[in-house]
């Protein structure tokens, strides 16, 4: 029951998070507004339906169920300031695997079959933050979150603190004028990664972060 609850929280916080990128867009936008939103939120809600379904809807939640099978080799502490590292590590790790199933989804055929439903869309936006395959999450969910779930024994306020982190993922994908200039290398940015959706060829294969630019 708390699974299920929990679930319904973190996902009345993804569309509020989603529709206050949407207004932003909408004041500061990087470029003139296109049409195919309402596209992008059809798609993502058969995402997110066929994810509650598959009962490994987030990277958080397939470590909270490896964990309470028995995995987690290096448990993370969560007392005082080491809160602190404990996220850091967490974030670092799971950050890695999405650069490397990234990185995968671009050079093997079957794996850009389905990446290529989120850079067909003609006009970038935060709502093509949810414009992905079904499957790809549980592709996820039986390698690299999994394998994080086996390194690491993560208590619930990591995991938490986690998800919050990941909505920052709306702010990469949003059509705003968002550019970190010579700290880009620290922090993804919308203008950082509207380079990795670019039509032009000069940007192929480019700009492969999630999160952390510094892989």
């Amino acid at each position: 029951m708390n699974l299920v609850v929990t679930f319904g929280l973190v996902l009345v916080a993804q569309l509020v998070t989603l529709a206050t990128v949407m207004t932003l867009e909408r004041f500061w936008p990087a470029k003139p507004q296109q049409r195919g939103r309402a596209r992008n939120l059809g798609i993502g809600m058969v995402v997110l339906i066929t994810e509650l379904l598959a009962g490994s809807w987030l990277a958080p939640v397939t470590t909270l169920a490896i964990n309470s099978a028995g995995g987690g080799v290096f448990a993370l502490p969560v007392h005082s300031w080491w809160i602190v590292f404990s996220v850091a590590i967490y974030l670092f790790a799971t950050d890695l695997g999405e650069y490397l199933f990234h990185r995968a989804q671009h050079a093997f055929p079957f794996m850009w079959a389905m990446h290529s439903l989120h850079h067909s869309d003609p006009s970038f936006g935060t709502s093509t933050t949810i414009r992905h395959f079904w499957l790809e999450s549980w592709i996820k969910s039986v390698t690299i979150w999994l394998a994080v779930g086996v390194l690491f024994k993560a208590p619930p306020l990591v995991l938490a603190i986690y998800s919050v982190l990941s909505f920052y993922n709306f702010l990469t994908h949003a059509n705003l004028r968002l550019n970190f200039g010579v700290w880009s290398w620290l922090l993804n940015s919308s203008a950082y990664h509207r380079l990795h959706h670019s039509a032009q060829a000069e940007h192929f294969d480019k700009n492969f972060a999630a999160l952390l630019p510094v892989f």
